[in-house]
């Protein structure tokens, strides 16, 4: 008699327990479930019920941060740029040690031609990851439309140094060169890029303004 009180007690406390757990885990199916159907229809470029669905599951408990992720991401392939900076600028905001929604945020600034603030959002990454080519490659972008050319002609540098064999870094840094004045090594590098891509229109343009 004193016995089975307590093997009660000992199966309302299971039931108790497995009865969350069971909540937990429809939970995590059910946006699974909806990510899932999300990445198919960003496959068929259906990026505004592909977003509806994150929001969905958003709602239902799933991830902040990862729906703030993919939230920049879609809203960004919409072309709604200052949404996109918002969503990654949230991303950034939980997980501020992550390197992927800063590199994110990248890219609505480079969208919108946002030279100032994409130089800032580079430099955010590479305080994390100074070799992180990405954000290299972004950077000299953002440093020569925004006239800082000497800035870019060491971004360049830096790139080619790393990747001697890419054609962008070094017409990058043929035209870095060029506006700084240094004609010369200019020349040499559009030269030695066309020896091997007769045809790089940024090349044949740098030759052009020399």
């Amino acid at each position: 008699m004193l016995r089975f009180p307590r093997l009660v007690a000992r199966s309302l406390i299971i039931v108790a327990v497995a009865v969350p757990a069971s909540r937990a885990a429809a939970q995590n199916e059910r946006t699974g479930s909806l990510y899932r159907e999300s990445y198919a229809l960003e496959a068929k470029r259906d990026y505004v019920a592909a977003l509806a669905l994150v929001r969905e599951a958003r709602t239902a408990g799933g991830s902040t941060y990862f729906s703030a992720l993919r939230t920049g991401w879609l809203t960004y392939l919409q072309g709604n740029y200052a949404a996109s900076i918002v969503s990654y600028t949230e991303a950034v905001a939980t997980e501020p040690k992550a390197i992927e929604p800063k590199l994110g945020l990248t890219l609505p600034l480079l969208a919108q031609r946002n030279w100032r603030e994409l130089e800032r959002a580079c430099a955010a990454v590479l305080a994390l990851d100074p070799r992180n080519v990405t954000a290299l490659a972004r950077l000299g972008i953002a440093q020569y439309n925004a006239a800082n050319y000497a800035g870019a002609e060491a971004t360049y540098r830096r790139l080619t140094e790393d990747y001697p064999s890419d054609l962008d870094y070094k017409t990058g840094l043929g035209w870095a060169l060029l506006k700084l004045g240094k004609k010369g090594e200019a020349r040499a590098l559009f030269a030695a890029v066309l020896s091997v891509s007769p045809d790089n229109a940024n090349a044949k343009a740098g030759m052009s303004a020399l």
